[in-house]
């Protein structure tokens, strides 16, 4: 995170005569999450879903309190021991929708199996937006169904 990426949002909000957010979806967590919670209104509602940058931020009760935030964590891997049948359907559903083309997959990088390495680097050196995909170099070997 940067100081653009803060100072987009506020010029984002100024041009439509904003003076916040009323919901903040945060994958990345670190720094962003530090200067987006300036630019959440009061009664807002915070959806903490992972920690791309590698950064778990803190953001202090008594903020969470007098702001009435609300801060919802939201953890897809939890759902395969407490609630399956939920991931399932979501799996399935997912699915359904790409094949109608209704959703795509961004990627952003391709690789084959011997530069597997490179591919890590990528996503290590925050170079990858999307996914980066490794090809088998036999393609009979391995089918993906999506």
């Amino acid at each position: 995170m940067n100081q653009y990426v803060t100072a987009s949002i506020k010029e984002f909000l100024k041009s439509r005569n904003l003076k916040g957010v009323d919901v903040l979806y945060d994958p990345v967590g670190g720094n962003l999450a530090k200067e987006t919670r300036k630019l959440l209104n009061w009664g807002a509602q915070i959806l903490v879903i992972g920690f791309a940058s590698g950064e778990i931020p803190v953001i202090p009760a008594n903020i969470i309190l007098v702001k009435n935030w609300i801060v919802h964590g939201f953890y897809w891997g939890s759902y395969r021991i407490h609630q399956p049948a939920v991931l399932e359907d979501s799996v399935r559903e997912l699915i359904s929708w790409m094949e109608k083309g209704l959703i795509t997959v961004h990627i952003s990088h391709t690789y084959s199996l011997s530069k597997a390495n490179l591919a890590f680097s990528a996503i290590k050196d925050g170079k990858a937006i999307g996914k980066v995909m490794i090809v088998f170099d036999d393609l009979g070997t391995v089918r993906s169904k999506l």
